[in-house]
């Protein structure tokens, strides 16, 4: 394995990421180069697919039998209904981020929650484990960010969400995933629990512009008992995590979980150990 592929062909199998912008996705990169170590013949490709058009373009992917594709911001929940079929933890957490064609038969999995573990051990040994966290978001990212601090352990979850609807919806559902507390935010008490939490997550699209001043998480509450991670990512620090170790904190940008995370759906299209050290090595 690991010779260069021909061109394209009718047997070339078409792997895709589908969102809403998508223009920044790395998961091109990432994922041919896996195929392409591994001699795969297939080719992963990104589309721009506006919300309203997400159903048809869903379909799509049994019209043309597409091997399977991958959810981004903000396709992740409204997914879930278009599917034919949801592994366990996606019915739970309500959002999906991969999907698998066997023959016309969808299949949603949710591969973030792995991916969000590791990349959280990677800076934070004992991970989600007794840890008070906060999570800004409340979409699909937000909802696998909070199951995995749930199912690793953490003491307590707070979720904020400039709609506190959606923020104390979520902690609803995240009461029956672990043994922790979840607890939806006010904006007036936002300070005051960053600075009590030990995991700050950024789970919202704040940071794909490099304007710090618009996050959600304010920054200057920062020090450096905390460990932050900011789900954008890009081939450099977002504005989040500068400002964050500029304070001391340990700051990861959302590399490290989408790198996880996508080789977790390439084993499942592939049925193949996915190369890690290649799909890291692409995006260095």
């Amino acid at each position: 394995m690991g010779e260069n592929l021909a061109l394209p062909s009718a047997n070339t199998r078409l792997l895709a990421v589908l969102g809403h912008p998508v223009g920044h996705s790395l998961s091109p990169t990432i994922h041919n180069a896996a195929l392409r170590a591994q001699s795969v013949d297939a080719v992963y490709v990104a589309f721009d697919v506006l919300p309203d058009r997400l159903a048809t373009a869903i379909d799509g992917l049994r019209a043309l039998n597409v091997w399977g594709a991958n959810l981004t911001i903000p396709h992740k929940e409204l997914a879930v209904g278009l599917v034919d079929e949801l592994d366990l933890t996606a019915q739970r957490v309500g959002a999906i981020n991969t999907i698998v064609n066997r023959e016309g038969h969808l299949m949603g999995h949710n591969t973030d929650i792995a991916g969000f573990l590791g990349a959280l051990r990677s800076v934070r040994k004992e991970g989600a484990a007794g840890a008070r966290c906060l999570v800004a978001g409340a979409g699909g990212a937000a909802r696998a960010v909070v199951a995995a601090l749930m199912a690793g352990g953490a003491e307590a979850v707070f979720v904020y969400n400039r709609t506190p609807e959606r923020a104390e919806t979520l902690c609803r559902a995240a009461s029956t995933w672990g043994k922790g507390v979840c607890e939806a935010v006010a904006a007036t008490s936002l300070s005051d629990v960053v600075r009590t939490s030990d995991v700050i997550v950024n789970a919202t699209s704040v940071g794909l512009a490099d304007s710090v001043k618009k996050s959600s998480i304010p920054v200057d509450s920062l020090d450096g008992h905390h460990v932050v991670v900011d789900l954008v990512y890009g081939r450099r620090d977002t504005a989040l995590v500068s400002q964050a170790v500029l304070r001391g904190a340990i700051a990861i940008g959302g590399l490290e979980m989408l790198l996880k995370q996508a080789a977790a759906s390439y084993e499942l299209w592939t049925g193949l150990k996915a190369p890690l050290d290649v799909m890291r090595d692409s995006v260095a």
